[in-house]
């Protein structure tokens, strides 16, 4: 084990410790025709390949079934390593579910694009994945990526129908962390959304 990846470790472990603040998540929920959607923003996840899961038995993170993680980054020494400040890293999340059956969506083809007051727009590199500890009742779409605090709009496609939220990403009140949502409590809702026409 080189220096660097030691390193990583051992902050992964400090920082993994605290606890998540509610404040750190921003979640937002609407609908479309035929489909609930629930965004959320929150600290950064480590996730892992099919190939990882088998060889590390993770007990939190995310585990992907289709895409990559941006930046290639699997672990907390790659996230280290990288170019992005820990604390500029979120990780956003589209849960889609039937509005008939209540199920996940397994196959949806996602789009998701935000725009903050800087009039840029970023897209959000697509991988499907689940939490480990909730299993495939979590499915999701999206990644980990550069965001700083501040307001956002945020694009949403899902085979089709379009949803556009507002939101504010907040401070941190803790540092941002690998972790695992299964910790959070809370809430943190702070804007509302709203459903734009579809296609």
């Amino acid at each position: 084990m080189n220096m660097i990846t030691a390193l990583a470790c051992a902050v992964g472990a400090i920082l993994r410790a605290m606890p998540v603040h509610a404040n750190d998540i921003t979640k937002r929920e609407s609908q479309t025709l035929r489909y609930r959607l629930d965004l959320q923003i929150g600290p950064t996840e480590t996730m892992y390949t099919p190939a990882e899961t088998k060889a590390k038995h993770p007990t939190s993170g995310e585990i992907m079934l289709s895409g990559k993680m941006a930046g290639g980054m699997s672990d907390m020494g790659h996230a280290m390593a990288g170019m992005m400040p820990m604390s500029d890293v979120r990780h956003v999340e589209l849960h889609v579910y039937d509005r008939d059956t209540g199920k996940p969506v397994l196959d949806a083809r996602v789009a998701i694009a935000l725009t903050g007051a800087d009039g840029k727009r970023r897209a959000v590199p697509i991988a499907s994945m689940y939490g480990v500890e909730e299993g495939l009742r979590d499915v999701h779409y999206g990644n980990n990526v550069a965001l700083s605090a501040g307001a956002y709009t945020v694009d949403t496609a899902v085979n089709g129908e379009h949803v556009r939220f507002s939101l504010k990403v907040p401070q941190e009140s803790g540092s941002l962390a690998l972790r695992d949502r299964s910790s959070i409590g809370g809430s943190g809702l702070q804007d509302s959304s709203h459903a734009v026409e579809g296609n």
